[in-house]
């Protein structure tokens, strides 16, 4: 039922880099350097919502919910030399097989980013 995507980082995005990129996706951060949570602006129906924390060396794990063409669920984390998505919950009509190939084209792109 679940599966992980992952792939090579060179390092763990800084929290202002994490603001940066949300801010991008009209993502909120509601938190610190530390630990907190994310939301998509509707807190109605929001498109991501999760939360967040950074290790003292510079990690970043957390967990999400996310509603595109039904809800998907999971955690991620962000480690020296890995980056890691692991789905848990997905919506029943998208193949897996093709949710795989969506989220390793988007952590490839992510990762290219943070290379060093």
């Amino acid at each position: 039922m679940s599966f992980t995507v992952t792939h090579q980082l060179g390092r763990p995005p800084t929290f202002p880099e994490v603001q940066a990129l949300a801010e991008q996706h009209e993502v909120q951060i509601d938190g610190n350097e530390l630990t907190g949570g994310f939301c998509h602006p509707d807190p109605e129906q929001p498109k991501v919502k999760g939360n967040y924390a950074f290790e003292p060396n510079g990690d970043l794990r957390g967990d999400f919910t996310g509603h595109v063409m039904g809800k998907l669920t999971g955690t991620f984390e962000f480690t020296t030399g890995n980056a890691g998505i692991t789905i848990t919950e997905k919506p029943f009509l998208l193949p897996e097989a093709v949710l795989k190939t969506m989220l390793s084209e988007v952590l490839k792109e992510f990762c290219a980013k943070f290379a060093t």
